[in-house]
C-alpha cells in the first residue's frame, strides 16, 4: 500500500497535562510518514516544557493566543502532507487510525474529508461510553442532518490537502463552529468517507469548549450553509 505523508496538526493552549498523551498516540500508529506540528496558542501552563522529550520528532511553533481556528490555520499553512488531521490536545487516536483513513482516502479520489466514530474517556483517560456517529451516504441527505446540528467529531477528520486548497481554511472570525462550517464548504465540492470504528478517544473533562456552545457561531454557520446549498436548504 502506498504510504503519503500525512500532517497531523495539534492545537494546543494550556493543555500540558494532556498533550504528552496525545502525542505518544500519534507515535503509536504504525503509518510511518507522519508529520506532527503542535502549536501552542500561547500556552501559560509550560506546555513548552512538556513537549521537549518530543522535540526531536514534532514540530513546534509557538504563536500568540489567538482561538483555535488561527492555531489550526498556522499548522495548515505549514503541513506538507497530501492528508491532514487535526488532533485535540486533549484527545488521543486509537487503534490504525491513520492507516485506515488512509486506505479509504486513497481507494475514492473524491473524497475531501473523511471521518470516524469515536468513544469518550475522562479527564484520567478512563473510558465511559461509545459514540456511533451518524453518517448518511447521500449528499443531500449528509447535508440536511447536518443542518440539525455537528455531529462530526473534528478530531476524527482526515482531510485531503488539495481540498483544502480549493475551499480555503477555518474561518477564525468564529471562535467556535469554525469546525462545522469547514464540514459543508468541503461538501460543497467533494464527497465525505465514514469509518464506523471507534478510532479516536475524546476526552470530557469538564473544561471542553463544547461544555458552553456559542450558538451564534452555529446560526452563522446554518445561514451560510443554506447560501451554499439553495437546491436543498430553503
Amino acid at each position: 500500500m502506498l504510504t503519503p505523508k500525512v500532517s497531523v496538526v495539534i492545537p494546543a493552549y494550556n493543555y500540558a497535562q494532556y498533550l504528552p498523551k496525545a502525542l505518544d498516540s500519534i507515535m503509536n500508529q504504525s503509518y510511518a510518514n507522519l508529520e506532527i506540528l503542535v502549536i501552542d496558542d500561547g500556552s501559560t501552563d509550560g506546555t513548552a516544557e512538556r513537549v521537549k522529550p518530543y522535540r526531536s520528532m514534532i514540530n513546534y511553533i509557538y504563536k500568540e493566543n489567538g482561538g483555535t481556528p488561527s492555531a489550526l490555520n498556522l499548522g495548515l499553512s505549514l503541513a506538507t502532507g497530501k492528508y491532514i488531521c487535526w488532533l485535540s490536545a486533549d484527545d488521543m487516536f486509537l487503534g490504525e487510525k491513520v492507516s485506515k483513513q488512509v486506505e479509504l482516502m486513497e481507494g475514492d479520489p473524491s473524497l475531501g474529508f473523511s471521518y470516524t466514530s469515536f468513544v469518550v474517556i475522562d479527564a484520567n483517560g478512563k473510558k465511559q461510553y461509545d459514540v456511533n456517529s451518524a453518517y448518511f451516504p447521500d449528499k443531500q441527505e449528509m447535508v440536511t442532518k447536518l443542518m440539525e446540528g455537528c455531529f462530526i467529531n473534528g478530531s476524527s477528520v482526515m482531510m485531503n490537502s488539495a481540498a483544502l486548497k480549493k475551499i480555503g481554511n477555518f474561518d477564525e472570525n468564529l471562535p467556535q463552529a469554525h469546525d462545522y462550517d469547514l464540514w459543508f464548504r468541503l461538501l460543497r465540492h467533494f464527497g465525505c468517507g465514514f469509518l464506523m470504528e471507534h478510532l479516536l478517544a475524546y476526552r470530557w473533562h469538564g473544561e471542553n469548549m463544547s461544555q458552553n456552545p456559542d450558538e451564534a457561531c452555529s446560526v452563522i454557520v446554518r445561514e451560510r450553509a443554506k447560501r451554499l446549498f439553495p437546491e436543498w436548504l430553503n
